[in-house]
């Protein structure tokens, strides 16, 4: 029979290892304010300008990437559109919502996850509207320069 001292032992190196691992996946920081939102966000040939007045300008936007209610992922003709966007911090991780205007696309709003972390932050859009699946199903634009390589589970929670 194992004695308390050796249970206490355990027990704390148990949580001294549970609490390493969980910082060590903690350098992804979700969400931002508004004000850090604003800006230029890209990828490709893709352009979001979001302004701090509330509107966007989108650019080259693959139609499939939620603006399209069809089912063929092939439909991807980009598009331009504009409207209003927010950022909603109320506890969920969709935190940067765009509600395109004039009809330009077939859905009221594009939600996307914001993850930033090595200095660099990026709009994770899942493709068809959910924010879950594999990777390759993220469209991601980025705050200033995309990397030259990006490891697409970024946007994956985990």
């Amino acid at each position: 029979m194992e004695s308390k001292p050796s249970r206490w032992v355990t027990a704390s190196v148990l949580a001294v290892l549970l609490g390493t691992s969980l910082v060590a996946c903690s350098d992804t920081r979700y969400g931002l304010p508004r004000g850090e939102a604003v800006g230029t966000w890209r990828t490709g040939d893709t352009r979001l300008e979001l302004a701090d007045d509330g509107t966007f300008e989108a650019t080259a936007w693959p139609s499939d990437v939620q603006c399209s209610l069809g089912d063929d992922p092939r439909a991807d003709d980009p598009i331009d559109f504009s409207g209003t966007w927010m950022v909603d911090n109320e506890g969920t991780n969709r935190d940067l919502v765009l509600h395109p205007g004039d009809g330009a696309c077939e859905t009221s709003r594009i939600t996307s996850d914001v993850r930033s972390d090595d200095g660099l932050a990026r709009l994770c859009v899942h493709a068809r509207g959910s924010l879950s699946g594999p990777a390759e199903n993220f469209f991601t634009l980025y705050q200033g320069d995309p990397p030259e390589t990006e490891d697409p589970d970024r946007c994956l929670n985990y």
